[in-house]
């Protein structure tokens, strides 16, 4: 399904994604996994702040989804609550995933479409 045009961000508005480096010391270190076997689909994360775990969350979604998808729905689901949280990170995040594929696809300003998709009920699936 692809994002209306007005939904599309801003240039100016998007976010630069980076490799992290082992010299940088990040405020908030976020921890994502997503698993697809034998149907069953999980995913799961943990936030770090100060190198203090301060939240950790585990998911289950619909059998159908992609390994990547679960990955995604872990990132969205941290963001989420670092909006939550209110912690100042002066717009510095460290994300550590295994998701090639996820990382690519958040780099990629071309996309016009959802990574995570919602269904009738308004949950994502």
């Amino acid at each position: 399904m692809l994002l209306p045009v007005h939904k599309w961000p801003h240039p100016a508005r998007q976010v630069t994604i980076m490799e992290t480096n082992e010299v940088s010391t990040y405020p908030i270190e976020i921890y994502t996994d997503g698993s697809k076997a034998a149907g069953t689909v999980g995913a799961g994360v943990a936030i770090y702040q100060n190198k203090q775990l301060t939240m950790q969350r585990r998911y289950k979604l619909r059998g159908y989804c992609s390994n990547n998808q679960a990955e995604q729905m872990d990132i969205l689901k941290a963001l989420e609550q670092l909006q939550e949280m209110e912690t100042p990170t002066g717009g510095r995040v460290a994300i550590y995933t295994d998701s090639k594929v996820t990382l690519d696809s958040l780099k990629n300003h071309d996309i016009r479409g959802y990574l995570i998709q919602k269904n009738e009920t308004g949950s994502y699936i």
